[in-house]
């Protein structure tokens, strides 16, 4: 009997929490710009509170969403981020210039070599699990292999953007070339508009699922044993 593959669910975005390290930081390159300018004090280091509290820093809702399905489906493998992706994406790759924001892109090299290693530190753990799953005789196979890995990205998105409307209510993100994929984004549609008919459901929306990202990155490296689809939510669903 051929086994079944397993399923592993992530959230990228589930805090906006800071590091302690950063905060540090942004309290010492302040001190050091106000000794520089020949003032009391300088608040332009740091991350606004309303900005971190905005869909900006992290996806609202997002991580209650997870925890559900975690509860519900229990996964083989689970884990979220813990900080916020204004500090560092864990849902970019270190080549792309968003893993770090306009907060943080200009701190000191220490302080973000310190982001990229929680960065590292979390791609660990989900690599392991998958890794541990996918031998490395599939990962380049051409023939068609047995799937090994599910993997479900949990996210949301602001119901407006940059004054347009999004005109959906759950997005499901995944790489249209991939049979597999489309298969399980068929599925997954299926199973929430029995649930939940109202609901505008659209494929690789907002974001298209072939973008930098986790299942992007784990695509590439795995190979056709592994599918990752992300599933977006609008942030109005959690109001």
């Amino acid at each position: 009997m051929m086994e079944e593959p397993a399923l592993m669910i992530t959230c990228e975005h589930a805090s906006n929490a800071l590091p302690d390290f950063v905060l540090r930081t942004f309290r010492d390159c302040n001190t050091q710009e106000a000794i520089r300018r020949g003032e009391e004090s300088c608040n332009i280091w740091g991350i606004p509170e309303d900005v971190l509290v905005s869909h900006r820093g992290y996806d609202i809702g997002a991580f209650k969403l997870f925890s559900n399905l975690v509860k519900r489906l229990k996964p083989d493998f689970n884990c979220s981020a813990i900080y916020s992706r204004l500090v560092v994406d864990m849902n970019r790759s270190p080549r792309n210039k968003t893993i770090f924001s306009e907060f943080t892109m200009h701190l000191p090299d220490n302080t973000k070599k310190r982001l990229l290693a929680l960065w590292q530190k979390y791609r660990d753990k989900i690599e392991k699990f998958v890794s541990g799953k996918i031998p490395e005789s599939l990962r380049t196979c051409d023939k068609e292999v047995p799937l090994k890995v599910i993997h479900l990205g949990i996210h949301s998105f602001t119901p407006v953007l940059n004054g347009n409307e999004r005109d959906a209510d759950v997005g499901i993100l995944y790489d249209s070339k991939r049979p597999a994929e489309i298969k399980l984004a068929e599925i997954l549609i299926k199973n929430i508009q029995e649930r939940e008919p109202t609901l505008r459901i659209r494929r690789n929306y907002p974001y298209l699922g072939k973008a930098d990202g986790l299942t992007t990155t784990l695509r590439n490296k795995y190979g056709s044993a592994y599918a990752g689809l992300e599933i977006e939510i609008n942030q109005k669903l959690f109001e």
